[in-house]
Parts: structure tokens; sequence; C-alpha cells
């Protein structure tokens, strides 16, 4: 019994101290929670990111898909197909935002001082992106409210593979803010290197209208895009059909049992992996955390 005792006594952290790797991961949230909380207070007293960031896909849902409620595409409702596609478009949004963020606090040294900090670069990082996450969230919660309860679409036919695109889809345009933040020279800069992507998804990732509607020349390019592969999960998920052939007068989409959901949204999860991928490694070798005039 007594070596029993001292062989559990032997196990425990030497003075009941807390363990090293639970210290640092515990510090590491806290400072994580701190960026956090910053990052969110700045974001919504900025009206500008504000506007962007949050307003513009509510805004342009309602604007662009309210007209479309006596409509179908593929035999549903246009407007719920529509706003389901804002939610698409809420991560680019996203990505102007943190772009923009990013940018400024190097240009004025908030992130130099802070990585000369005990604050990790990780948890700095982490804290940033967190805000983003969140605000799609936000944006996901109220733009499915409105496509349930106003356009009467159905309510997401599979929520855990609609969460997961919705995470895959977060984390593409987060690496790619980062990624081009690296070569973005200044705070004046970042909505002329944003703004292209922006419309880029607006216009060409089939948030508006099926890719079918392009023009032929157009509809390679624009299925290669990141969002397009996003939004089409996204829509998979929600409606239980199989998308990317629908087009405003064609016949309705097939329904799909929880197998072959998977299996048709499985080409564009693992489309968007490869560009956050992609986008991470480029981050690894472009970020930056001084001005470029330093």
């Amino acid at each position: 019994m007594r070596h029993s005792t001292s062989h559990l006594t032997s196990r425990r952290p030497a003075g009941g101290r807390t363990p090293l790797s639970v210290r640092a991961a515990r510090d590491w949230a806290w400072y994580t929670r701190g960026q956090f909380l910053l990052s969110w207070r700045v974001f919504w007293r900025n009206r500008r990111s504000m506007t962007i960031g949050f307003a513009l896909p509510v805004v342009l849902d309602l604007v662009v898909a309210a007209p479309l409620r006596g409509r179908e595409i593929g035999g549903l409702n246009a407007a719920g197909y529509t706003g389901v596609g804002f939610v698409g478009l809420a991560m680019a949004t996203s990505f102007v935002h943190l772009l923009t963020a990013v940018v400024a606090r190097r240009e004025e040294l908030i992130l130099k001082r802070l990585r000369g900090t005990q604050v990790p670069p990780s948890a700095i990082l982490a804290g940033q992106l967190g805000v983003g996450a969140a605000v799609l969230m936000l944006q996901a919660l109220v733009l499915g409210g409105v496509a349930v309860l106003w356009f009467h679409a159905p309510p997401p036919a599979h929520p855990v593979l609609f969460l997961l695109a919705l995470a895959l889809g977060c984390l593409v345009f987060c690496a790619l803010a980062l990624a081009l933040s690296g070569p973005t020279p200044g705070t004046e800069a970042a909505p002329m290197v944003a703004l292209p992507v922006l419309l880029l998804c607006m216009f060409g990732a089939g948030v508006f209208t099926p890719v079918s509607s392009l023009p032929a020349l157009l509809r390679a390019p624009a299925r290669v895009l990141p969002l397009e592969q996003v939004v089409r999960c996204l829509r998979t998920a929600w409606f239980g059909r199989s998308f990317g052939g629908e087009t405003w007068n064609g016949a309705p989409l097939p329904r799909l049992d929880l197998l072959h959901t998977w299996a048709a949204a499985a080409p564009g999860l693992l489309t968007a992996a490869a560009w956050a991928a992609a986008a991470l490694m480029l981050t690894r070798r472009s970020f930056r955390w001084e001005p470029r005039r330093a």
C-alpha cells in the first residue's frame, strides 16, 4: 500500500504546480482572448469596417434577392438560393476587412510592438482572425434567418456539412488576406488590392446568378475560384441537392440522401482545402510584421 501511494505521488508535478504545457496553453488562450476583444471593439467602432465587413452582404441580399421571391432556379426558391450565396459573399467582405486591418496595424507599428512583447505571434494573429470568423458566423445567422423567415427557404438540410463548408471558406479567405497583406505597400493601397478580389467574387462565383448563366468563355475560370466552390458546397448542404449545372429555366434538381450529398460536396471541399493550403504556404513566405518602408 505504501508503495502504491508513493507511486501515485511521484507522478504529480513537484509542489503541485501546473505542468508547463498546460500553463503555456492557458497563457496562449488568455493572450488570444485579449487580442480578440481588442480587435472586436475596433471592428464595431470603425464605420468603414462595419459597413463593408458586416452590413454590405446583408444589404445586398435584401436588395438583390427580394425581387426574386417569385422565381425559381433548378426548382428552388430563387430568393433563398441567392440568399445562401450571400453567405459566401460575406467571406469575401471579411477578407477585405482583414486585409485592411492587418496592413493598417503593420504600418502603424502595432504588430511590431506586439511581437516585441511576451504575446505569442500566433495569438496575435489568432485574435484578429477570430474576429473575422465571429463576424462571419453572425452574418450567416442573419442571412440564413432572412432566407428562411422572409424568403421562405427551407432550413439547412445538412447543418454539419454547412458549418464545415463555412469554416473551410473562412480559412481560405483569412489565409488569403494574410498572404496578400505582405506585398501590399501601405494602408492606402489595401483597398486597391482587396477591391478586385471582392468584385471577382461578387460577379464570378455564382453568388447572384448560376455560373452556367455566365458567358461560355468565363465559366471554366469561374469554377476554379475558391468562392465558387464554397458557395456550391453551402447550397448543397442547405438544400440537399447537387449544384453546378443549374439554370434559370432548367429542370428541378433531384434531392440527394446524406451519403450522396457529402459525395456531391467533396470535390468543392477538396478544391477549397487546396486553396487554403496554398494560401497558408504563401503567408509563411510573404507575411510581414514591420512596415515595408522599414
